[in-house]
C-alpha cells in the first residue's frame, strides 16, 4: 500500500495573505491533485488567450477554500480579483502545494 503522504490532504491550511496595501488576511487553502497543476500547465500553453488568462483563477478556485474545505470563491469572482490580490493568493496556492521552488531544510 502506498503511504498516505503521496496523496492530497483533505484538511484546509490557514495561511496569512498580505495584500499590496499591507493589510493581512487569514485565508484557507487545500492541497490540490497533481492533475490540476497539469491542467494549469496546459492552459498556460494554450493558443487561446482566454484560456491562458483564466489559468491562475482556475487554480485559485480549486485551492482557496473555507475552513471546512468547501469552495471559497467562484471562477467568476477569481477573474475579478485585483492583480495584487491574485498574485498574493496564487503565491500561497503554490506554497501549500509545495510548488514554490523553495528547498526545505
Amino acid at each position: 500500500m502506498i503511504d498516505q503522504s503521496f496523496f492530497v490532504s483533505s484538511s484546509a491550511q490557514k495561511r496569512t495573505v498580505e495584500l499590496p496595501d499591507g493589510k493581512k488576511h487569514d485565508l484557507f487553502f487545500k492541497e490540490i491533485p497533481a492533475v490540476e497543476f497539469r491542467r494549469f500547465s496546459l492552459a498556460e500553453q494554450s493558443e487561446d488567450e482566454n484560456v491562458r488568462i483564466g489559468s491562475i483563477a482556475k487554480l485559485i478556485c480549486v485551492s482557496l477554500c473555507n475552513e471546512d474545505g468547501s469552495p471559497a470563491i467562484t471562477f467568476e469572482q477569481a477573474m475579478m480579483l485585483k492583480a495584487g490580490a491574485m498574485n498574493a493568493i496564487f503565491a500561497q496556492v503554490l506554497i501549500v502545494n509545495g510548488q514554490d521552488n523553495k528547498k526545505k531544510d
